[in-house]
């Protein structure tokens, strides 16, 4: 087990996702679920980060030891929930996951965390850009977040020039999962048909 807490956003309704993201289901399970199950004892805590008045709705992941948790940055975006995360994370380490990311590999996000130290953050580098939200931050990094909250601006990694960051390229990490979908995020109801029928061949691995 890390010294590091898992910080997962689950906020609300996606643009293009009708209902709520925090309780998609692929193979008859919530993401949530099926990240929880593939990091299960690689973190000393979890955080579940989740919009003003959402506690309640997700109150039954605290039974499995999950702090459920209202964003105290709101109406940040994804940035917001990093930095709400990170302000009520008891560790200096910490990993940051989308609540939309059925395909999340376990050697994925050890390694990554593992590239941390060092730096203030982690974020692995693919042909198609950075992948923030499959992240490692230090607590660190929260003060840059913070001016850049005040500026108003929202870019998730605006604040990657003030900090020490290692980009993790994506020939080190793709030998995790030869299937190379897990850096996936579901953003559309085709996207989730698309993971359903993934998990129903049995082809979703967690290792």
């Amino acid at each position: 087990m890390n010294d590091a807490t898992l910080i997962i956003l689950a906020g609300g309704r996606g643009r293009r996702m009708p209902g709520d993201k925090a309780l998609m289901e692929v193979g008859g399970r919530t993401v949530i679920d099926i990240q929880l199950e593939v990091t299960t004892g690689l973190f000393r805590e979890t955080l579940l980060v989740v919009n003003r008045g959402r506690v309640g709705a997700l109150a039954r992941y605290e039974e499995r030891g999950v702090r459920v948790v209202e964003e105290t940055v709101r109406g940040m975006g994804p940035l917001g929930g990093i930095a709400g995360g990170l302000e009520l994370s008891t560790t200096r380490e910490n990993f940051v996951l989308a609540c939309d990311m059925p395909f999340i590999r376990r050697k994925a996000v050890a390694f990554v965390l593992g590239c941390l130290p060092g730096y203030q953050v982690a974020v692995p580098r693919t042909s198609a850009g950075l992948e923030p939200l499959h992240a490692a931050y230090d607590r660190e990094c929260l003060g840059a977040i913070r001016r850049q909250l005040e500026l108003g601006d929202l870019r998730v990694t605006g604040f990657y020039h003030e900090v020490r960051v290692r980009f993790v390229e994506w020939e080190e990490i793709a030998p995790f999962d030869p299937t190379s979908r897990f850096l996936l995020n579901m953003n559309s109801p085709e996207d989730v048909r698309r993971a359903s029928a993934v998990f129903e061949d049995g082809e979703a691995l967690s290792g």
